[in-house]
């Protein structure tokens, strides 16, 4: 089925291009709309988005500043072949590859990361860090590999995140949102001029809302408030200096700090705790509590027992990003760009009774009722990770040629702990404590460019590659005590790894006319290989680099005398030697250890239309078509060899539309199909299919001069029920997809 789809979207696209080539012809220049050129952040290469090859997907100012949009995976909503992430815990999808690859996050260098004004986020900070775009200009989604110019964290795309820059006159603006299950959150945004070379912007965001599923198993736990509550703030501030007085050298100082605490959407099904008569309607989160009746235990009544709710995660982050930008002009066709960053996360992760000062009693294996201190039958813990980089590069451009060149150095950080009172999942026998600790350091040198060549009349070549040198240690170690003999059990590792990679790009692109560009472009993903360590037993374990081969057609025009802005990619990609997370004990994730055991392919297409109907209506649109296939690949005794990727619909479509004036009357609202797909891999190598769904998001509101509005809106309308992620055997385990808000909203700018 998709396979004619793609088809039909090829031929659909060469018979646009000749209608376009032909609109040309017939109207030359006449009547052309000279509309603003589009910046991009994230294309090292270009700042015009018409010079662009990437399949990148713009979420401009205007469609940010709607109350239906307020966090980075709110613009997902709006883009083709992008999806949030099955968990919390999971990133987010690009072309069915989930940016955290078939291993965790932690474990090694993503597939796709997020970047916010510059900044390289860490693998927790992409899960739970700035997730408003309150005062943003910008988000830029990169679809396909982006690892010649970008490295080896864009195997699968990258997302940009650009926020307003200080500018040399007054303005701010105040918004204040209220909305279902207390969802309250306030935003302020001010700046203007310190001197005639020195400007500022001040930025602040919060957010609080009630979940809407059900704990009552937690009610009395310390946890509880956080684990109910889905909350954020951010605050951020900016500094732009021009030393000479103009824009030939600027210096861009950006500070945040950002708290992120998301709600789980994980609910019980009526497999979860047979007899427990708990069902998905009753959307039931306390998963690890006491779904069944409290036992009878003699001479002390009912009680809960077995309290595995130190298997719940709280997990909060707080996260500071720094980012020093220097750009300079030293001529009308050079420009030197430096940027300093630095991403700095912690990450909590206590259990829902961490500090509950109730006793608290078990029903061992062995017979018979236990009482245990509750501070100990607690897992506590948490992640540091810091990302410190430097990027210096020099682009050029003229008539005819286009070049960049650039060095890049970071260095790494990860170190995790956890402590955890609980019973042994390897035999099911005895009660343990378990300490482990786990520090990862990486390395990362490079130096890149790429060539953009002219030819032949309105033929460009394009030559571009990425030397990389990547080194990796690891330190671990794992202590287990035994609850009832006393024995004790301790192990540590080290292991290290290096390793050089070159990442080559090669392309060609021909000018329709002015506004209308196809491309051809093949380029390569790369995520290096490494070392790890086995946490359970704390031994080291090795893999190896994994490549995606990809090929790709694009076209970025302009049609109907620049009313309507057209972007497409027709895409191939050959994905080899996966690194693949494989639990050694299908139960006890300390037991994961990565090995090489994928071999895949993907292809499919991107259309996405932006059309400016009248001066007050604008339309966008697009289509995304795609088909996953694993090659090789076993887990669990299974081989889904022929099966598709995780959340990998088929299709995706997307219809909005924006329309109003500076003052009055204004609307707007979108609609996006995802087709169904598979759940994600089991450890036993089983997998649910999750059925197709549709969100709708709209908004309604008024505009007074002065620059006060007020609007009602809601996300998914319709309040579609829908699964990110369902277990097998089905009617087990769920994460419900974001339901309904109606909501409404106060602004003023100036």
């Amino acid at each position: 089925m998709v396979q004619s789809q793609i088809k039909t979207a090829l031929l659909g696209g060469v018979s646009l291009l000749a209608a376009s080539a032909a609109l040309a012809q017939d109207t030359g220049d006449a009547g052309i709309i000279e509309l603003d050129p589009i910046n991009v952040y994230g294309d090292r290469s270009a700042t015009d988005l018409s010079d662009s090859t990437a399949s990148v997907a713009i979420i401009p100012e205007d469609r940010l500043d709607t109350p239906t949009t307020q966090t980075v995976t709110d613009t997902f909503r709006q883009t083709v072949n992008v999806t949030d992430g099955d968990f919390t815990e999971s990133g987010f999808v690009i072309r069915g590859i989930n940016s955290e690859g078939l291993t965790p996050g932690g474990a090694g260098a993503p597939l796709a990361s997020i970047y916010i004004d510059g900044v390289q986020q860490t693998a927790e900070a992409a899960r739970r860090g700035m997730r408003s775009v309150f005062d943003a200009e910008q988000v830029e989604i990169y679809r396909g590999p982006q690892s010649t110019l970008t490295g080896r964290n864009a195997l699968a795309g990258a997302i940009y995140v650009r926020t307003k820059d200080p500018e040399f006159y007054e303005s701010g603006k105040v918004e204040l949102t209220y909305g279902e299950n207390n969802k309250r959150e306030v935003g302020l945004a001010y700046g203007g001029a310190l001197t005639e070379n020195l400007a500022y912007r001040l930025s602040g965001v919060w957010s609080s809302k009630d979940t809407d599923l059900n704990y009552p198993s937690y009610a009395n736990y310390p946890g509880y408030g956080d684990l109910t509550q889905d909350g954020y703030y951010t605050v951020r501030g900016k500094l732009l200096w021009l030393p000479t007085h103009s824009d030939d050298t600027r210096v861009l100082l950006s500070y945040s700090h950002s708290y992120d605490s998301p709600d789980s959407d994980d609910i019980a099904g009526s497999n979860w705790q047979p007899g427990s008569g708990v069902s998905f309607a009753d959307r039931r989160g306390d998963v690890w509590g006491a779904l069944t009746p409290p036992t009878n235990v003699p001479g002390l009544g009912a009680l809960p027992i077995v309290p595995l709710a130190l298997y719940q995660d709280v997990r909060t982050t707080k996260v500071d990003n720094l980012g020093i930008e220097i750009t300079h002009d030293f001529n009308e066709n050079l420009t030197l760009t430096a940027m300093t960053s630095v991403s700095d996360s912690r990450t909590d992760r206590n259990s829902v009774n961490y500090g509950y000062d109730a006793p608290l009693f078990i029903n061992p294996p062995i017979g018979g009722f236990l009482p245990f201190n509750p501070e100990a039958w607690t897992t506590t813990g948490g992640f540091d990770q810091r990302i410190i980089s430097q990027e210096v590069r020099l682009n050029y451009e003229s008539d005819g040629l286009r070049w960049v060149t650039g060095l890049y150095l970071a260095d790494e950080q990860n170190e995790g702990n956890r402590d955890q009172f609980a019973i042994d999942q390897n035999t099911l026998a005895s009660l343990v404590t378990t300490s482990t600790y786990n520090r990862n350091d990486i390395s990362n040198y490079a130096v890149f460019g790429e060539v953009t060549y002219e030819f032949a009349p309105s033929w460009n070549v394009i030559l571009g590659g990425r030397l990389e040198y990547y080194k990796q240690t690891q330190y671990a170690t794992s202590q287990t005590t035994d609850y009832f003999t006393g024995a004790s059990t301790f192990a540590s590792s080290d292991s290290s790894s290096s390793e050089t990679a070159f990442i080559p790009k090669l392309g060609v692109t021909y000018d329709i006319n002015a506004y209308n560009r196809i491309g051809l472009v093949y380029q390569e993903g790369y995520r290096p290989g490494g070392s790890g360590i086995r946490l359970d037993t704390a031994q080291p374990f090795d893999y190896e680099e994994e490549r995606a081969k990809n090929l790709e057609l694009t076209w970025r025009g302009s049609l109907m005398d620049g009313r309507l802005n057209v972007g497409a990619s027709l895409f191939y990609q050959d994905w080899d030697n996966q690194q693949v997370e494989i639990w050694q004990v299908p139960t006890d994730p300390n037991s994961s250890t990565i090995v090489n055991a994928g071999q895949s392919e993907s292809y499919g297409a991107e259309i996405e239309l932006a059309y400016q109907a009248t001066d007050k209506l604008n339309i966008y649109g697009g289509l995304g078509l795609l088909h996953t296939e694993f090659k090789d690949f076993s887990i669990g005794g299974q081989n889904l060899a022929g099966q598709p990727y995780s959340n990998a619909p088929e299709q995706s479509v997307v219809i909005g539309f924006l329309w109003g004036d500076v003052t009055g009357w204004f609307a707007g609202g979108n609609v996006k199909y995802v087709a169904s797909s598979l759940s994600r891999v089991e450890a036993s190598g089983l997998r649910a299919t999750l059925d197709d769904y549709t969100t709708v998001d709209a908004q309604l509101g008024y505009t007074w001069d002065h620059g006060l509005s007020v609007a009602a809106y809601a996300t998914n309308l319709l309040d579609e029920e829908y699964f990110t992620y369902d277990a097998t055997p089905s009617d087990t385990f769920a994460t419900l997809g974001a339901r309904r808000e109606v909501g409404i909203r106060l602004s003023k700018t100036f």
